[in-house]
């Protein structure tokens, strides 16, 4: 019978044993606690672990974890069979693996710098997501101010302008004959309709690669269809050529499928040549029809300045149309006026936001005053007859506007004037609340001599303020006495 085999005899590692030890196994993990982990796990398969030590290994680093190395010559080996390296080849392992680490003294030092704890820096932290920084655009030139002084004080004001004019004349230029398409053709001149018609087959031509042929007599038809329009008004424009609601006198002068194609093709201007105009599609017909508005005041002197609306429901505006609920026609496009005292308007600027004034040009104390001042300044520049008179309402009116319109225009102008713009007339005026005890037509005059400005506070039905550069309390003599 074979000799029954003893199990291993484990002997007690020695210093070189332990540095071994110190080799992490393959694939092991980096951190520090789970290394201390591994290697008491390491310690204790080796103590309890009936396994032969001479298993194969499947790597050298992995096999230099689990030797035993015996480094004493008393004691025996009890098994032939235990594979024992002896202290030589460890040392031997030991050389060659730290053979070029190089020592302490030819590593170079540091500079004293504060280090930051690599777990700290690479931790990831909680934080809320953070916008990308935005870059500030540099702010505008701030425009020179016009630097104004004010001496008020309740008098009389003695800085009067009247305007002799002839009590017979003609506002405009009449036409020979008194035929409705004789004052048409005022304002909407012979050039604007060659020009429409030429930029519609232009655009058909782009679209379709074919001209509608487009003549100006077929236009003027076009035209006339969309004045009867409004005025005999239906739900569609269908129905003025339908079986049933057919109108004559739109549907004989142009039969549908042409109406429609003209309409679908209509064009004022090449749609290449968008320069960044809000209005640039109709920017051509508005600039006519305002030089023919242009050429009709002759010795007209008193205007009235103010904001009207041309009338829009439509979609396809965009921002540009506007709201305004105390206009009859609330919807449309925003276009501020120049008026005269016949009714007729001589100038205009429509409304395009930061690019209505694209067409004129300010002093840098006029960019100072405001949208409200700068539209009335770009109305006076046309006016052909001087000096003239100018009123307007509390939107528009600023004593810095009446001094620039009356010193650099030779413009007079009257209007009311909202309660933060008085630039200290208010202390020497009585309170609009004081105002309404006293009995209707009463009022307080406060001058200013050095700037030749006056400001009236009156009783209506309720306390109205004004400002004037060339009247003050006579205007209100002349109002009272003439009314019932």
């Amino acid at each position: 019978m074979s000799a029954k085999r003893r199990p291993p005899v484990l002997l007690k590692p020695n210093r070189a044993s332990k540095i071994i030890a110190l080799v992490p196994n393959e694939h092991a993990p980096s951190d520090a606690s789970e290394i201390s982990d591994s290697e008491t796990e390491l310690h204790d398969a080796r103590t309890n672990s009936s396994t032969p030590l001479s298993s194969p290994a499947p790597s050298i680093a992995s096999s230099l974890a689990n030797i035993t190395i015996d480094t004493s010559d008393d004691e025996e080996l009890h098994s032939e069979d235990a594979d024992i390296i002896p202290d030589s080849i460890v040392r031997e392992i030991g050389e060659s693996i730290y053979e070029n680490v190089p020592s302490l003294s030819a590593i170079p030092s540091l500079p004293a710098t504060p280090i930051t704890p690599i777990a700290s820096s690479l931790a990831p932290r909680k934080t809320r997501s953070r916008k990308p920084p935005t870059v500030k655009s540099k702010r505008p030139k701030k425009n020179k101010k016009i630097q104004l002084t004010y001496n008020w004080r309740v008098a009389q004001f003695r800085h009067q302008a009247t305007i002799e004019e002839d009590e017979e004349y003609d506002y405009i230029d009449l036409p020979e004959d008194d035929s409705p398409l004789s004052f048409i053709h005022l304002f909407f001149s012979q050039d604007m309709f060659t020009s429409i018609v030429e930029q519609t087959n232009l655009y058909s031509v782009q679209q379709t690669g074919k001209s509608i042929q487009l003549t100006d007599e077929e236009f003027r038809d076009f035209l006339a269809i969309h004045i009867l329009m409004g005025i005999v008004v239906m739900p569609s424009y269908l129905d003025y050529w339908s079986e049933k609601f057919r109108y004559g006198n739109v549907a004989d002068i142009m039969s549908l499928k042409r109406y429609q194609l003209i309409r679908r093709h209509l064009h004022f201007i090449d749609n290449t040549m968008d320069d960044g105009d809000k209005y640039f599609k109709v920017r051509p017909i508005i600039e006519n029809l305002r030089q023919n508005c242009l050429k009709q005041q002759k010795k007209e002197t008193k205007f009235s300045i103010d904001e009207m609306m041309i009338a829009y429901k439509g979609t396809k505006a965009g921002k540009r149309k506007q709201y305004m609920k105390d206009k009859p026609n609330k919807w449309g496009f925003k276009n501020y006026v120049r008026a005269g005292a016949s009714g007729i308007i001589y100038d205009f600027v429509l409304y395009g936001g930061d690019d209505t004034f694209r067409n004129h040009k300010f002093t840098e104390e006029e960019l100072s005053l405001g949208f409200g001042a700068q539209v009335v300044i770009a109305l006076c520049q046309s006016i052909c007859q001087k000096p003239s008179f100018v009123f307007c309402d509390n939107f528009f009116s600023s004593p810095e506007l009446l001094f620039i319109l009356r010193e650099n225009y030779g413009v007079f102008a009257l209007g009311t004037i909202r309660g933060n713009r008085l630039r200290g007339a208010e202390k020497v005026l009585p309170t609009e609340k004081a105002m309404k005890k006293k009995p209707r037509g009463h009022f307080v005059e406060a001058i200013c001599d050095k700037n030749r400005l006056a400001v009236v506070r009156w009783n209506d039905n309720k306390a109205v303020t004004f400002i004037s550069s060339f009247v003050a309390t006579v205007l209100l003599r002349n109002y009272l006495q003439s009314s019932p």
